[in-house]
């Protein structure tokens, strides 16, 4: 489940780089020149895409540039060799990942030796017109061949191609090359899985694509940590492509795979060189914006437009007299007292009144053999006699009430019961008390075990014969036991309360817990 999450966070960033791509592109509409151009000298162009990046000589090649070279070439010539053995749609792709590389060179080139242009210029979009042309021919490749035995080979590069746009990621562009060749790396796997038993050229196609991406984030770690810089001494960009740079017509951005192959000229001649396009048109005045410009700000803008008005802002105002300023006239502030309007009270939520609370009728029955005490109010005079040995009393939401129970029964359970006392003789098993408040018990004879469970203020009053029973207490407070004082002769009780903060130890790997006693 975690791998399908993290699938979704890498073609989340893919879909978000791609959009940058297509929105720099789209905001300019001179691209039909660019194409034009590499139409008329699809040499060029041609070369460009059938070959790796290559050095030319040092002096027209820049020393960056050159790096990038010498970073990519290796893997690059490897991935494209095992492509073409591997053949099908994967060398075909492998020819279109050729054409990106040379264009993501062509503008660090660029990048040396002319000015920055504004990314939401019709400047930059020309300029990275033909490494997105490439990049969505990488990907429509993958698209239109679901079906295909190689689909997995294809996802592999589509998904991890859009690092070669790292030049548009600022001031990080290294982390967006891992995170595309992790996107990449999930259908690597797949295919890893699928051949590594059955065809170990598959693996190593695998291992030299991923390497051409460990290469780039090398060099542009090295070159550009923070974004791709440019020449603030050169030309500006727009002047600098119309000139066309007849030095560097070698490695200008690769035409379309799609663009008609035209005959090369012979070997003896020059050629000449394609004419260079036209200027891009001025930037498009959308008439909508312009109109919103001039409709009055409001809200947060209106209030600080206001404020940017300095003196004249307080131009409107009037000059209060001092006979109507309330502070200096006591008069006029006791009459604005009276006629301050008084805030209006809730009515008061109306309570229910006693007459209408639904009470339930007063019950003792005895019902096979059990004796069922319930719903008595204010009534201390509840006998229960002719009882038997495997009877039980149960007494249950009883309220200022005592229960009285005459000879020996098998249990006694007193639950939600409120200011409620049962003396009892004798029981064989246990006595319960549950959620009680206030509730008091008496042992006339014995009982072996009494269990007292969310309650609160209970008093517990035994006998002299009852002085071996044993006194369970969970969730409970207020608990005192009152024993026979065994040193007075009138029969008086000696209070013991029950501890209620208990201190646990570790002792030997094992939880120690007693009672915590307070001393002074």
């Amino acid at each position: 489940m975690s791998e399908f999450h993290s699938l979704a966070n890498l073609i989340k960033r893919l879909e978000v780089a791609t959009t940058r791509l297509e929105d720099l592109a789209m905001s300019s509409s001179s691209a039909s020149a660019v194409s034009a151009a590499s139409a008329a000298n699809p040499s060029s162009a041609s070369a460009a895409a059938s070959s790796a990046p290559s050095a030319t000589s040092s002096s027209s090649v820049p020393a960056v540039v050159q790096k990038h070279d010498e970073a990519l070439k290796a893997p690059l010539d490897k991935y494209k060799a095992l492509s073409a053995d591997i053949g099908g749609l994967v060398a075909e792709q492998s020819a279109l990942v050729a054409e990106a590389i040379q264009a993501e060179r062509d503008i660090i080139r660029v990048s040396t030796l002319a000015q920055k242009p504004d990314m939401s210029s019709p400047t930059f979009a020309t300029l990275i017109t033909p490494i997105q042309t490439a990049l969505m021919a990488v990907v429509d490749i993958k698209d239109k061949n679901r079906g295909n035995a190689q689909f997995n080979h294809l996802s592999a590069v589509a998904e991890a191609i859009p690092a070669l746009g790292w030049f548009t990621f600022e001031p990080t562009p290294v982390p967006i090359i891992r995170e595309m060749k992790d996107a990449g790396q999930f259908y690597s796997n797949r295919v890893i899985k699928e051949y590594k038993e059955k065809d170990a050229k598959h693996v190593e196609w695998v291992q030299s694509f991923m390497a051409i991406f460990d290469a780039l984030g090398a060099f542009v770690k090295e070159n550009f940590p923070t974004g791709l810089t440019w020449n603030a001494k050169g030309e500006k960009a727009d002047a600098y492509m119309s000139k066309g740079d007849a030095a560097g017509a070698s490695s200008a951005p690769a035409a379309p795979a799609a663009a008609p192959a035209v005959p090369t000229p012979p070997a003896g001649g020059a050629g000449a060189p394609p004419p260079p396009p036209p200027p891009p048109p001025p930037p498009m005045i959308i008439e909508d914006e312009a109109e919103d410009t001039k409709q009055p700000a409001s809200g947060a803008a209106a209030v600080f437009a206001e404020i940017n008005r300095g003196t004249s802002v307080t131009a409107g105002l009037r000059k209060v007299d001092k006979s109507e300023m309330t502070h200096k006239n006591p008069a006029l502030r006791q009459q604005a007292e009276n006629t301050s309007p008084t805030k209006k009270q809730a009515p008061p939520t109306p309570s229910k009144p006693n007459k209408f609370v639904l009470k339930k009728p007063a019950k003792t029955t005895l019902e096979a053999n059990k004796w069922v005490v319930e719903h008595h109010e204010s009534n201390n005079d509840i006998v229960i006699e002719a009882t038997a040995i495997n009877q039980a009393v149960y007494i249950y939401g009883c309220k200022n009430s005592t229960v009285r129970i005459k000879g020996k029964v098998n249990a006694v359970t007193m639950d939600s019961c409120t200011k409620c006392g049962v003396a009892l003789d004798s029981v064989v098993s246990t006595v319960d008390i549950v959620n009680c408040k206030s509730f008091g018990l008496q042992v006339f004879h014995v009982t072996p075990t009494i269990a007292i469970d969310k309650c609160d203020s209970g008093q517990v009053y035994l006998s002299k014969e009852c002085m071996g029973v044993e006194i369970l207490s969970a969730k409970s407070s207020s608990l005192n036991i009152l024993v026979p004082d065994l040193q007075a002769d009138d029969g008086d009780f000696k209070e013991l309360p029950v501890p209620e903060q208990l201190k646990t130890t570790i002792v030997d790997g094992k939880l120690v817990t007693t009672t915590v006693e307070h001393t002074g």
